[in-house]
């Protein structure tokens, strides 16, 4: 039985590992679906645990719901001591509120159009959202007469 200290942190192992490895799980298609994995080392809860414990810097700090693992700040699409580290939750907000916020540029023969966003760029250009982020991904042009691709 998992002592009530340790609880708090089960629901952080499971929610991970679920939203890695099971394909009906509502966040699998963000995780496991774009090829997010655990570390087989973290397969197990008893050696997570015994990791965020006594190895992760600042790893006492998961116990407190105003901190969470990340894998993204290091740019790791891998869960794992090695990619991994503690934020507060504000921080992982706003990098995942940063991510949402990429610049695109739509090109067409006569002109060229900067958009903060695609949610900018589907409302200003009456593009479906997903299928601007197509057309993003594939680069082809749209019937508008327009490329897309991020801009940095």
């Amino acid at each position: 039985m998992i002592d009530k200290k340790k609880q708090d942190l089960y629901s952080t192992w499971k929610n991970m590992m679920a939203r890695c490895y099971v394909k009906n799980h509502p966040n699998y298609k963000y995780y496991g679906a774009k090829g997010v994995t655990v570390s087989e080392r973290w397969h197990s809860f008893d050696n997570f645990i015994y990791d965020i414990d006594n190895i992760m810097p600042n790893g006492h700090l998961l116990y407190s719901s105003d901190y969470q693992l990340d894998k993204d700040k290091k740019g790791g699409i891998l869960y794992s001591l090695e990619n991994c580290s503690i934020i507060s939750t504000k921080e992982n907000r706003n990098i995942a509120y940063q991510k949402q916020q990429r610049k695109i540029i739509a090109v067409s023969k006569t002109e060229e159009i900067l958009f903060h966003s695609v949610s900018e760029a589907s409302r200003t250009l009456n593009i479906k959202r997903p299928t601007l982020i197509n057309y993003l991904k594939n680069g082809k042009q749209h019937l508008t007469g327009f490329h897309f691709k991020y801009y940095n």
